[in-house]
């Protein structure tokens, strides 16, 4: 079911008795639960009709039997079921035995009094199971995949107007490459940049500069992208400035490493016809990640990376080992990693 369509039925008081909630985009999935909790259950007695669980650390029938429970002193009941591992592939470690039979009963004839919310942050539900063919007929389905290009600037564009300002496509882009995809990341960002500009401001290139905190990895990944683009001077300068603000090198080279070994997993793979977002979800990554990642790629080759990541580990020990210049060790690295960068693309 299309998340717009349910959030218009929960304002206009229409209310499912299920709700399944699966992907990894969990601040959207937690902002669909909050709204659920504003509509369903009046504020005065939420605590007595809300009730919290971990489906890892609670049975499924003592969730269910709360399910069924009359509401008190309301007249709906709002029952949120986390980490509901039994509607996928995947088998945590936990004592709990959930048995799916019970849900199976339960979906037959779900009180309408209660809305039962399952949640899980699997991208794909085990369609084979019998539970979730049951639920795709019975629930309403609600899936939350990690935003991407155009549909993750809008969201910037549409959530800063949450705060009372603006910004335009070209600075959404800018924002995105300097913060990352996460939402929560990126809404704490958007409402500092709100309050700067001001009630109606508009959001500028020399704003996002000024005061969009960069993390370390993002600042990883804009290193490596002057090194791709065969800016050595800009790439080494990048790394003093994260010297200087008290970064571990050790840190930056654990990093560093992260980036090209996803580098060369995007190199081996994509060419096998496998998607940005196929990518993302074997590297549990964004696919804002994978997109950038693979622009890089390709100005290494696969040889190319896998030095690389032979030199990053043994330039790892020489610095645990004392033989090197912890400093010295970043600058020889990133100067090998642009001169394999010049023997892929000449």
């Amino acid at each position: 079911m299309p998340l717009r369509a349910a959030i218009q039925d929960i304002r206009n008081k229409q209310f499912a008795p299920i709700y399944v909630l699966y992907g990894p985009e969990s601040y959207l999935a937690e902002e669909f639960v909050a709204l659920a909790r504003r509509e369903m259950i009046d504020p005065a007695f939420a605590d007595l009709n809300t009730s919290v669980y971990d489906c890892t650390q609670t049975p499924l029938t003592d969730i269910l039997q709360d399910a069924e429970t009359l509401p008190f002193m309301g007249e709906h009941r709002l029952v949120i079921a986390r980490d509901a591992y039994f509607l996928t592939g995947s088998k945590p470690v936990t004592k709990i035995e959930s048995n799916p039979d019970a849900l199976l009963h339960y979906a037959e004839n779900p009180p309408a009094y209660t809305s039962l919310i399952l949640i899980t942050e699997a991208e794909k539900l085990d369609e084979r199971k019998k539970l979730v063919k049951t639920l795709q007929q019975k629930a309403k389905m609600l899936s939350f995949p990690l935003l991407k290009d155009a549909e993750l600037f809008a969201w910037i564009e549409r959530r800063i107007g949450v705060y009372k300002a603006a910004i335009e496509r070209p600075q959404a882009v800018k924002l995105a490459e300097r913060v990352g995809g996460e939402l929560r990341l990126l809404d704490k960002e958007l409402e500092k940049l709100a309050l700067f500009v001001g009630e109606g401001g508009k959001v500028s290139d020399e704003v996002i500069e000024k005061l969009a905190t960069r993390t370390l990895e993002q600042d990883v990944f804009a290193l490596i992208e002057q090194v791709a683009m065969g800016k050595l001077d800009k790439a080494l300068r990048m790394m003093y400035d994260c010297l200087k603000t008290g970064e571990e090198p050790l840190k930056l080279l654990a990093l560093m490493a992260r980036q090209f070994r996803m580098l060369l997993h995007i190199r081996q793979w994509a060419p096998r016809g496998y998607s940005q977002q196929q990518l993302a979800g074997m590297l549990k990554i964004h696919p804002y990640a994978v997109k950038k990642g693979t622009e890089q790629a390709r100005h290494f080759s696969e040889d190319s990376l896998k030095r690389l990541l032979g030199i990053l580990a043994e330039e790892d020990f020489r610095i645990k080992s004392g033989q090197v210049d912890k400093q010295l060790a970043l600058e020889l690295f990133i100067t090998r990693a642009y001169q394999e960068r010049l023997k892929t693309t000449g």
